[in-house]
């Protein structure tokens, strides 16, 4: 039960105010809303930290941050069958508290130049409605303005600390990074007959970094926060997951009350997570703070290339039965997911350990990276199988 290294508590208040109203017509429906809020963060040191005699015991800096949005859409019925509908909103909100304070577990320090989010937004749909056809079609934008981001990692190879070893365990803080989400998405289902139901989807994305953040390294390895300007994140791929989806899939709905159904999804462009010491000065600079002599450009493009994932295809069975005994029902529902047990990764991010050309270059021409990108990878076949009774 005893504490040891750190000791701190982070306290946090939220509060919000929304307003809303809709309304109704023959032609046309639409909505209007309205937010406003606060949120406030403030760490409180229970420890003294030797690295930060002065930033490290007792409460830190309250940060303060006022949030406010607006919204609305519309729904134009065209016909009974065809729509045309509009979202729109602009609104802040608070960065996350994981993300206001650059080293949490040993000072008060906070991100500086720390600022509310701000978000906008627009989708425009046309549906279509008939007895037995229904679609929609949607194209979307989203931008995020003036995010922060932090890691914590060992870096090597970082330059301008004034010594000679290179290598420190830092906190990587990025700084009003903006990005950019635009795409389209598809859906359609048909009843064909009244057993037989089919159905298709796809989404279509781009999403990427939009802009060229400002990044700076905290350490308890070093006196001061070494500071890297720009981090040139400008049009690499934001990753989290397929940029690009597709599904058909078909139903069986028998009068006896059991069903089938299948699905074919298919997925691809996904990206790693790109570390971002990696694309500011430091990488073409040694420890001691001068360019490499032997840099050579081609190389470095290809070092830092991000790396896109191999597209994959998982087939889905789902199906069920149900019973009724005089007063009672008993029922049994079932799936299979991934039933070719497809290997797959969802998702991953380069280690930021390698942070210049010299050392990543290295790490790359081993016959087995040590330092190499980390990746998560998706279940094989699983099964799930649900009996009730009732």
């Amino acid at each position: 039960g005893d504490t040891f290294k750190y000791n701190f508590n982070l306290n946090a208040e939220q509060y919000d105010a929304f307003v809303q109203a809709q309304f109704k017509y023959r032609k046309v429906d639409f909505y209007l809303g309205a937010e406003v809020g606060g949120t406030n963060y403030q760490r409180d040191g229970l420890y003294r930290n030797g690295a930060f005699e002065d930033n490290s015991f007792g409460k830190s800096k309250k940060l303060d941050f006022t949030t406010f949005g607006f919204k609305g859409g519309m729904t134009y019925k065209i016909t009974g069958r065809h729509l045309l509908d509009l979202n729109t909103a602009y609104y802040t909100q608070a960065p996350t508290l994981r993300n206001s304070f650059s080293n949490s577990r040993q000072n008060n320090e906070t991100v500086k130049g720390i600022t509310e989010e701000k978000i906008q937004n627009v989708d425009l749909s046309y549906i279509f409605r008939s007895p037995r056809v229904k679609g929609r079609l949607t194209g979307f934008y989203t931008k995020i303005e003036d995010a922060s981001e932090i890691s914590f990692f060992y870096a090597d190879g970082i330059s301008g600390l004034g010594r000679n070893s290179t290598t420190a365990f830092v906190q990587e803080v990025l700084t009003g990074v903006d990005k950019q989400h635009i795409g389209l998405e598809a859906g359609v289902e048909a009843q064909i007959t009244p057993t037989i139901k089919l159905k298709g989807a796809a989404a279509l994305g781009q999403y990427t970094y939009s802009n060229n953040p400002d990044l700076y390294l905290t350490s308890d390895d070093f006196e001061q926060e070494v500071n890297f300007g720009e981090s040139y994140l400008k049009n690499y791929k934001v990753a989290g997951g397929p940029q690009r989806a597709y599904q058909i899939g078909a139903e069986y709905r028998d009068p006896n009350f059991w069903w089938v159904g299948a699905t074919a999804n298919f997925f691809s462009n996904a990206y790693v997570d790109v570390a971002p010491i990696s694309r500011t000065r430091n990488f073409y600079m040694d420890g001691s703070g001068y360019p490499f002599a032997d840099y050579d450009e081609d190389i470095a493009r290809d070092l830092l290339k991000q790396e896109r994932f191999d597209s994959y295809m998982l087939v889905n069975l789902i199906g069920g039965k149900s019973w009724r005994i005089n007063n009672y029902f008993v029922g049994v529902f079932a799936s299979i997911n991934n039933i070719f047990n497809q290997k797959y990764k969802t998702g991953g991010f380069e280690q930021g350990r390698n942070a210049n050309y010299k050392t990543l270059g290295e790490d790359v021409n081993k016959e087995k990276r040590v330092f190499g990108p980390k990746y998560w990878y998706g279940n094989g076949t699983t099964y799930y199988v649900n009996v009730y009774f009732r």
